[in-house]
């Protein structure tokens, strides 16, 4: 990593922490009502380091501040709103303090990581450790980006506010993965359109899906007109076989890699009884394909949705035959007349008769990037999610009559001058009816959710807690049991996603506890290297060369057994590696808490 020569040079001058003033204090449990607290100053801190080795503390960026905490179990008991916080303060956010919390062994040792808060841009850190029981820990403030920089410190025990910008709570995962494993086409199956994909031979935009008897079936676009492809595994992921274009089905070419019409977009979902529908955007609209024997056979249709300047469209399936597919019209291309839309198909996606405006051109509320629907297999409540024209704001739409009618919710405003659209947005719904979503502000990625099926929603979560995942973006949200979410997305330790420079991975965040007044959030890297170098741009088409070869989005699942599934492209790990092409890989969780109960 950029850093490492950094690390090694201090780690190899000094592995004593700086001294904190005080060194040490005591926690006591305050008088009902009231609060207490144990304060300390710190630094100068001087340089930076990388990594989260709670044995190496350099005096040049890293103090320690020793607590011993005397609240009785019986307290909390008593006072059930109180929780410990850890927070330090320093005057500008040019520099980057990172704070953890330790339990201290007897022989003055740092043991295991109870909490942490490791933001970017920010001037504070605040690391809520919920309750701490009884004893001794060790406070340790470490500089990221150090310049000569003091801070003040506290711990402090005191009720939990009603609304707090750090109400979630923050601990390493143990989530454990399959090696990756790159999705290949077979040999000889080179792009041969005669006028050649918008983009170049890839496959990007992969999808995962899973079938109730474990098949495992995985897309991804070429680009338009090179086409879909697609995967199948029936060994739970361990291998997987080449399906071929469905969308090349409606040229008669589904065994001739690149000269279908689709490709510019694709989703892919699965029926109760092993159905499949898949869409393919192309410039005349979205192509829906069908198939009902395991992706052997499709039968496609391009029109079903044949408004021109069609942009990416999602597909939800209900019940046995219910399929909904929605997109945003482009309109003119003018402002004002962009529009987001739901077709809804009763046969399994082959025919699309059933068609709402969700927005109305030039009146109400116009859209930005429109996310993915979903329908709550439990009452049939449809939803969907976009930005509107600004990109500060997340909205969500609503369908109770099976997708006659939607109301629409702003679920979110952002500041005037902060942009949520890094790239879509995401929603999930879970098994007990609750909602999820998840977007991105260019530097963190955020939860919202709702117990009430979309009329209120919780105070955005910060999803990336570690030095490695800075930066966050393109989130991407599925759920199990009630509250119980996985989350994927981008990270790198990069302060800007444009960074020509930036190293990125591939994270998974979950929670177990969304509706909890302070939900846990855990967070491991998902793949165990670098698979983008560079900027990300989320512009579109308008992006720089280079910057925009992951596309927009990768979507995860979950499997039988409640494991994550995950398809990322990756365009540094090639087969060649003199080439920057886009590949998709697979990944499948192999250890670690899970999203439902199986």
């Amino acid at each position: 990593m950029k850093k490492l020569g950094i690390l090694l040079l201090l780690a190899s001058a000094s592995l004593l922490s700086a001294t904190a003033v005080p060194a040490n204090g005591t926690l006591t449990a305050p008088v009902a009502g009231g609060s207490s607290s144990v304060t300390w100053s710190g630094g100068p801190l001087t340089g930076s380091y990388v990594g989260t080795v709670a044995t190496v503390c350099s005096t040049l960026w890293c103090d320690s501040f020793d607590v011993n905490i005397t609240v009785p179990a019986s307290f909390y008991t008593a006072n059930p709103s109180y929780a410990i916080h850890a927070v330090i303060n320093w005057d500008s956010n040019v520099q980057d303090l990172d704070l953890y919390v330790y339990s201290l062994n007897a022989d003055g040792t740092t043991g295991d990581l109870w909490c942490s808060s490791t933001q970017g841009s920010t001037n504070f850190e605040d690391a809520n450790c919920g309750v701490l029981p009884a004893g001794n820990y060790r406070v340790r403030v470490r500089a990221w980006i150090g310049a000569n920089t003091t801070y003040t410190g506290r711990v402090t025990l005191a009720p939990e506010p009603q609304i707090s910008a750090s109400r979630a709570r923050y601990k390493p995962g143990n989530f454990t993965f399959s090696s990756p494993l790159v999705l290949t086409r077979p040999a000889g199956t080179v792009n041969t359109s005669p006028i050649g994909p918008i983009f170049y031979e890839q496959d990007a935009e992969p999808r995962v899906v899973h079938d109730s008897v474990g098949n495992i079936y995985a897309a991804a676009i070429q680009a338009v007109p090179a086409g879909t492809d697609m995967w199948k595994s029936m060994d739970g992921g361990a291998t997987f076989s080449y399906a071929g274009q469905p969308d090349g089905a409606q040229a008669q070419a589904a065994a001739i890699n690149g000269v279908g019409i689709g490709g510019g977009d694709e989703d892919v979902v699965v029926g109760p009884n092993g159905q499949l529908a898949l869409s393919s955007l192309w410039l005349g609209g979205v192509t829906n394909c069908a198939s009902n024997d395991g992706a052997t056979t499709w039968l496609c249709n391009p029109m079903a949705s044949d408004v021109p300047e069609d942009d990416r469209q999602w597909l939800a399936w209900y019940g046995p035959n219910i399929v909904y597919l929605t997109t945003k019209n482009l309109g003119t291309l003018t402002a004002g007349t962009e529009s987001v839309y739901v077709v809804k198909s009763f046969d399994g996606g082959k025919t699309f008769p059933q068609i709402t405006d969700v927005t109305k051109p030039l009146l109400g509320v116009q859209p930005g990037d429109e996310g993915n629907i979903v329908v709550d297999q439990n009452n049939g409540n449809v939803y969907l999610v976009f930005f509107g024209a600004d990109t500060s704001q997340l909205y969500m739409a609503k369908s109770t009559d099976g997708g006659q009618n939607f109301v629409l919710k702003l679920v979110y405003q952002a500041p005037s001058n902060v942009s949520l659209q890094h790239v879509f947005p995401a929603i999930a719904v879970d098994r007990g009816s609750g909602l999820h979503i998840v977007f991105s502000d260019g530097r963190t990625s955020f939860l919202t959710s709702s117990a009430d099926q979309g009329v209120t929603w919780s105070q955005p979560l910060r999803l990336n807690n570690t030095p490695d995942s800075k930066t966050s973006v393109e989130p991407w949200v599925v759920a199990g049991d009630y509250g119980k979410v996985n989350v994927f997305f981008y990270g790198t330790a990069s302060l800007n996603f444009l960074d020509p420079n930036a190293d990125w991975t591939i994270f998974m965040a979950q929670s177990l506890n969304a509706f909890a007044r302070n939900p846990l959030i855990t967070q491991s890297a998902a793949v165990p290297y670098v698979m983008h170098h560079g900027a990300i741009c989320v512009n579109g088409t308008g992006c720089p060369n280079g910057t925009r070869n992951l596309l927009e989005y990768f979507f995860p699942d979950v499997y039988l057994d409640g494991g994550a599934l995950a398809v990322y492209p990756d365009d540094k790990n090639n087969l060649d590696p003199n080439t920057t092409i886009t590949r998709s890989w697979f990944i499948r969780q192999t250890g670690g808490s899970k999203v439902t109960g199986k």
